[in-house]
């Protein structure tokens, strides 16, 4: 569970986690050696610091103690004007701690730590007022002698200098491996561009680039995209010449079956006929590589009326739902094959039910179509096997045409495929029979 959560946080490219993963070791890297120096280079220029005003805070004290009432005020004067410090008697009063200081003043433990060791009668030390350092120091008349010196006196007075130098660093740092990360990462975004292309259809021009690994990925890609169209074009060969040759004795058949208008099998037989060009029909449309026609950018309205026009022999049944936040909104499609994939899940509702409704609905970066019908459905555990070719389901609900091969949801699977999107089907909950939904990228 922990894993999964950390997941959220992390970058989703590869070029995002790669640079994170080289990047935070550097960080965590100069922040560890910048911590271990900084820390030592405040001790020690601290205690260089401290040493020196230290000596001056002992000779004041002393020569306080030593000088008479009368000429004490007098004293103080001179030793501020001397040392240039602040100095103060005042009454005693109840002091809950020995020092106070800022979680983050690093320098001020040492600070502290000098002052207690090295300063006799020294009651408390006040480091959290910024640019000075308070020091109350026990008199033998009960009384405070209060030392206000600036804090510059005791710790380095530039110390963002050596952050300043590490933030360039990790800057001109990342900057350098962002370039070199790019230049490695561009090949991968081609390769997967090229092969993107390929799933929906389009053959982009691809050279392998890039290091030994991704050479090699880039010529296994081309090797098999070799392989997968040699295997379409014979498989389209292969159906053409089928029924192409299948065709001409079923024309002569049917042609010798309509002289004989009085044979009450000829009816039957014609049936028959009409119901093997069909299928030829079918297995045609399967072979052929609908991805030749040409992408057009047309609007959402535009498109919404190219496929109303295509259902027109089933209009009286279709109830047509439109949600278009931006009607003029474009997108890229090829309007033939989406007709097509639609018009197949129109006519195999149009199978099984009396009632058939197709919304469109557009999301911010998706085209959805719905189209749902109240017939008999699909039962949960047999959905991913209605998009395989040449499954047909029971009779209660076959999935496409009367009579057909099981070709009709492959046929619409394939083309909204090419267009980058996919095919869904479950349970419609509006009319209570299948819902098949069409995901377009926009």
């Amino acid at each position: 569970m922990k894993d999964l959560k950390l997941k959220k946080y992390l970058p989703r490219s590869f070029f995002g986690r790669a640079l994170l993963i080289i990047i935070l070791p550097i960080i965590l890297l100069e922040a560890i050696i910048g911590f271990a120096f900084i820390q030592r280079y405040f001790e020690q220029v601290t205690t260089q610091l401290a040493k020196s005003t230290v000596l001056q805070i002992n000779y004041v004290q002393d020569g306080y103690e030593n000088t008479q009432n009368n000429s004490k005020e007098t004293f103080l004067k001179k030793m501020e004007k001397k040392f240039e410090l602040k100095l103060i008697i005042v009454k005693p009063k109840i002091i809950k701690k020995f020092a106070d200081k800022h979680p983050y003043d690093f320098s001020g433990i040492t600070l502290i730590k000098i002052l207690k060791n090295d300063v006799p009668n020294i009651k408390h030390i006040d480091l959290k007022t910024y640019g000075i350092v308070t020091i109350f120091i026990g008199l033998q008349n009960n009384s405070y002698l209060k030392f206000e010196i600036e804090r510059e006196r005791f710790t380095a007075s530039n110390p963002h200098q050596l952050l300043v130098l590490m933030v360039l660093l990790t800057i001109i740092l990342g900057f350098l491996l962002l370039m070199v990360l790019r230049n490695q990462i561009k090949p991968i975004r081609t390769l997967a561009s090229a092969a993107e292309a390929f799933g929906k259809g389009q053959s982009l021009s691809y050279k392998p680039t890039g290091s030994i690994e991704i050479r090699k990925a880039g010529s296994a890609f081309i090797e098999m995209r070799k392989r997968l169209e040699r295997q379409i074009e014979q498989r389209t060969q292969m159906l053409s010449g089928v029924s192409h040759d299948l065709r001409t004795p079923l024309t002569r058949l049917k042609l010798a079956l309509a002289l004989k208008e009085e044979d009450p099998d000829a009816k039957e037989m014609l049936n028959d006929i009409q119901i093997m060009q069909n299928i030829l029909d079918e297995f045609l449309e399967f072979s052929k590589n609908q991805q030749t026609e040409k992408v057009k950018t047309v609007s959402l309205i535009e498109l919404y009326e190219f496929l109303k026009i295509q259902s027109l022999n089933l209009q009286e049944k279709l109830q047509w739902h439109l949600n278009l936040k931006n009607h003029e909104r474009k997108v890229h499609l090829r309007q033939n094959n989406l007709s097509r994939a639609l018009n197949n899940l129109i006519e195999n509702a149009d199978c099984y039910g009396s009632q058939i409704k197709v919304s469109i609905i557009e999301k911010q970066t998706r085209l959805l179509i719905h189209v749902e019908d109240n017939g008999p459905g699909i039962p949960t555990d047999k959905i991913e096997e209605a998009v395989k070719p040449f499954v047909r389901l029971d009779n209660s609900r076959n999935l496409n045409k009367p009579h057909g091969v099981g070709l009709g949801l492959s046929i619409a699977s394939d083309l909204i495929k090419i267009h980058g999107g996919n095919l869904h089907l479950k349970k419609s909950k509006n009319l209570g029979g299948l819902k098949a939904s069409l995901t377009l990228p926009l």
